[in-house]
């Protein structure tokens, strides 16, 4: 199944600006490698010109390995690291992106719905 992750960053905490930047180049940088080694298919990153974010990182890829990526101990570190240094720190999972990912998902809910009695 298709999807995405996104990651967000708030502004850093004072003091620890420098340490911020290092653990934002070790997140891109890891996932470029992850990218080189096919776990995921790209990854982009975005800085905010309006609005209270300092920024986002999406990476894509397929769900079941996204999930395995943020369960692994170096991703688990670094998460920790990046949540110390920045406010508004936030990691969440998406899946769609293609029309079969949307029509499986969306066929999902509805037979939720449909076992629930309300449709």
């Amino acid at each position: 199944m298709n999807g995405s992750v996104l990651i967000r960053w708030g502004a850093s905490t004072p003091g620890r600006e420098a340490k911020s930047l290092e653990v934002f180049g070790r997140a891109v940088a890891q996932f470029e490698r992850y990218t080189k080694e096919g776990r995921v298919r790209g990854h982009r990153e975005y800085f905010a010109i309006t609005g209270p974010q300092n920024g986002f990182m999406i990476a894509d890829g397929e769900v079941d390995e996204l999930m395995k990526i943020l369960g692994e101990e170096d991703m688990i570190r670094l998460t920790a690291q990046a949540a110390a240094i920045v406010s508004g720190f936030e990691i969440e999972t998406y899946a769609g992106g293609d029309g079969q990912t949307v029509q499986r998902l969306t066929s999902n809910f509805e037979e939720s719905m449909k076992q629930l009695g309300y449709m």
